[in-house]
């Protein structure tokens, strides 16, 4: 073998041996790229697992949510539903207190006509010492009639007592009970509840008669007004008892309403 063939081999070895040796190195930063690959397979993992749990987090509080919201509508429905019980008992106690006021004024006003009629019956006795001598009807039948005609309005024959009242109008209105007559025809109809009716036939009183029964009747029309909550025209009617009659027994009572009007 000669020198020229020695070089060769020679040459070959060592390319044989950079190549091996640059293999190796190869191989090398191969196995380190694997290395980091699965360390950054493991780290996404890690991260889709962590994602994972905050997804199940956030669902969890998502659902804590919609719980929250659903019993914060039951609470306002239940609030609403209070609110309305609250109004209803209140408007039952206001209803409550205006019924007992309106009892109360009609306790009133039923003493008082007790009170009229205990008044009026003593001065129906009383005027018989008081007939004028010019009288155009018998004195003694005009009172039977008329006894018999308050005995049926005490007995609450309304109708029956209303006939004879306005019977007895018609044989006198000069007699010292026909202002008594006109008084009880409005008495039948307030009796009645006929608050109107009743308005008319006591305005027609004053000229009638003796005249006694004038501040009684203008009285009773005022309270007529007040049954119909008219409260102007009360308050005028008994204004005008204040005016022409300072000296009847029932201005009292009716200053009484001039000052508690609100109650009506």
């Amino acid at each position: 073998m000669g020198m020229s063939a020695v070089k060769i081999i020679c040459i070959g070895i060592m390319t044989v041996t950079v190549c091996f040796s640059q293999t190796d190195s190869t191989l090398i930063d191969i196995s380190e790229k694997k290395a980091e690959i699965n360390e950054k397979k493991v780290e996404v993992l890690e991260l889709q697992s962590n994602l994972s749990n905050n997804d199940g987090e956030l669902q969890t509080i998502r659902d804590e949510i919609e719980k929250l919201k659903t019993y914060n509508k039951r609470l306002q429905d239940s609030l609403l539903t209070k609110q309305v019980e609250i109004d209803s008992l209140m408007e039952q106690q206001n209803q409550v207190e205006n019924f007992k006021m309106i009892v109360t004024a009609f306790d009133e006003d039923k003493a008082l006509t007790d009170e009229i009629l205990g008044s009026i019956k003593a001065s129906d006795i009383s005027s018989k010492d008081t007939v004028s001598a010019v009288l155009d009807v018998d004195d003694s039948k005009y009172r039977t009639l008329y006894n018999e005609a308050l005995n049926l309005y005490f007995d609450r024959d309304y109708p029956a007592s209303i006939v004879k009242f306005r019977k007895l109008l018609k044989l006198s209105q000069r007699h010292p009970l026909a202002d008594n007559c006109q008084y009880w025809l409005g008495e039948n109809l307030y009796s009645q509840e006929k608050y109107s009716q009743a308005i008319v036939e006591f305005q027609k009183v004053g000229p009638l008669g003796d005249g006694n029964k004038a501040d009684a009747a203008l009285f009773k029309t005022g309270m007529s007004h007040l049954k119909m909550d008219h409260q102007s025209q009360a308050l005028g009617a008994f204004k005008q008892l204040e005016k022409q009659f300072p000296g009847s027994e029932l201005l009292e009572k009716a200053q009484q309403y001039l000052t508690t009007q609100e109650k009506f």
